[in-house]
């Protein structure tokens, strides 16, 4: 059996930085507020969750559950540049896990996501899991292609489905990749 706990993996960037994906520690709380301090509010406010309320984010630290959400950190020497999650379906949808991620601005457009998005998949299949799903805002058309150009098929546009704190709505696009295929009879 797989066990996420004790995942790392060394990736070298071509600017020479070396960084360790591992999964997210009970002390990792002041590294982790480093990295969503870095996101723009702008940004943030497109998120699930408010990433900048520290009480919540140091409960993701002190109540981590492997059962629940898989949460796997990007860190160069002295902080955390990166994280990504998979939250696992319960009951009928145990097959399924959404997969978010957030990466320091300095950090984009030099293939670290990829990366990321790649060795979620990776435990994600270890796992045997069948389907990752991602929601994303209709006007974020690089994180779309993004996961395009990981396999994913854009399923549905939902109108109105995402709703910021002020009450304004945007659109949200359904973002799914099998892992495995079934056969149906």
């Amino acid at each position: 059996m797989f066990n996420f706990a004790l995942h790392r993996k060394m990736v070298q960037m071509k600017s020479g930085t070396r960084i360790l994906l591992r999964p997210l520690k009970d002390d990792d709380f002041d590294k982790l507020m480093g990295l969503f301090k870095m996101i723009p509010d702008e940004e943030a406010r497109t998120l699930k969750h408010n990433i900048k309320d520290e009480e919540m984010v140091r409960k993701w630290c002190t109540n981590i559950d492997f059962d629940d959400v898989l949460s796997l950190v990007a860190c160069t020497e002295d902080k955390i540049v990166g994280d990504i999650t998979l939250h696992l379906g319960k009951g009928p949808y145990r097959h399924t896990a959404e997969i978010r991620i957030v990466l320091a601005p300095e950090y984009r457009g030099k293939k670290l996501g990829m990366i990321m998005l790649n060795e979620m998949e990776e435990v994600a299949r270890r796992m045997e899991l069948m389907f990752l799903t991602s929601e994303v805002l209709l006007h974020q058309i690089g994180l779309i292609r993004a996961f395009r150009r990981l396999g994913y098929d854009l399923r549905c546009i939902l109108d109105d489905n995402f709703m910021y704190p002020d009450g304004t709505t945007n659109d949200t696009t359904i973002l799914i990749k099998r892992l495995v295929q079934v056969e149906h009879f």
